[in-house]
């Protein structure tokens, strides 16, 4: 972007915010830590496989924006992404990615521990993800379609993305993982 230029927004119209949300998109350490180990691997996974702009974020509830990363890291892990018929249209596939999520006992289990900052009726849904520009919505939708990044425990040759839980299975590692990494992502947002 060249001097004096102004970045475009990303945004149509700016979402209302809550204070609530001001930390880690509203997803809490101790909340994470009610959620299984599969279930936060699979998070933790589908963190290094979609990519979550902080604009969707900001307008998500925080068992969406898990939902999203679980689904992702579950359905790509086993390239059942390129197998199911997936929409490929923005509001369909959150919903999808949403069902799926929320189908799992343990996801739905977890999910119950963090707060709702917005309405989740599909159509109230449907108006906050119609501010977003048409790009921040497909490359949302790229990013789920794009190849599944593999870890070290999976590909210890060809890996994308280090699991630092290769050696054990301490939910820990991935509840501060991806806390930390939340946490990161919305100190960046209000700086």
């Amino acid at each position: 972007m060249m001097m004096g230029e102004m970045q475009k927004p990303l945004f149509k119209k700016e979402p209302s915010s809550d204070s609530n949300r001001a930390v880690a998109f509203g997803v809490t350490n101790t909340g994470l830590n009610e959620g299984g180990y599969g279930v936060l691997e699979n998070i933790f996974y589908g963190m290094r496989n979609i990519k979550i702009s902080s604009e969707i974020m900001s307008i998500e509830n925080p068992a969406g924006i898990l939902a999203d990363y679980f689904a992702a890291g579950s359905l790509k892990r086993r390239d059942t992404h390129k197998i199911l018929d997936i929409p490929h249209d923005f509001f369909m596939l959150v919903n999808y990615l949403n069902l799926y999520s929320h189908n799992n006992k343990g996801f739905a289990r977890l999910a119950h521990e963090f707060k709702k900052c917005f309405d989740d009726s599909l159509r109230e849904q449907k108006k906050r993800f119609e501010l977003l520009e048409q790009s921040v919505r497909d490359s949302f939708v790229d990013s789920f379609f794009a190849t599944y990044k593999p870890s070290n425990k999976e590909d210890p040759v060809g890996y994308d993305f280090y699991d630092p839980n290769c050696d054990g299975e301490s939910k820990e590692v991935y509840t501060d993982g991806i806390y930390k990494e939340l946490k990161s992502l919305s100190d960046r947002l209000k700086n």
